[in-house]
């Protein structure tokens, strides 16, 4: 069972994996719920994970590419990446928001 039932963005602690990337993450026993804050015109080069990851754009407007595919997303659109899939993402003129969740285990 995770130790924290409830927790506000106040009570998470900030990463910062890159230069205009804030992120904080609530750990679960298998699922982990991510909140990234991106700054206008960040760019977040084309990388991989092990695991699936999936996630909705909370604010702002983003490019993002998923094997080899390319969208602009904008406030509530969702998205899908595959484990092992590459994938990147550009930030528009404005930031923006995403949560994202992937699994632990």
């Amino acid at each position: 069972m995770p130790k924290l039932y409830f927790a506000s963005a106040r009570d998470l602690p900030t990463s910062r994996p890159q230069p205009g990337v804030a992120e904080r993450s609530l750990h679960g026993e298998h699922v982990t719920l991510r909140c990234e804050d991106l700054d206008a015109r960040t760019i977040v080069e084309t990388h991989k994970h092990e695991d699936e990851r999936v996630g909705v754009v909370t604010r702002g407007s983003i490019a993002m590419v998923v094997a080899g595919e390319q969208r602009i997303l904008t406030e509530g659109d969702t998205y899908v990446v595959p484990a092992g899939a590459a994938h990147g993402i550009r930030v528009l003129e404005q930031g923006a928001q995403v949560i994202e969740a992937s699994r632990t285990d």
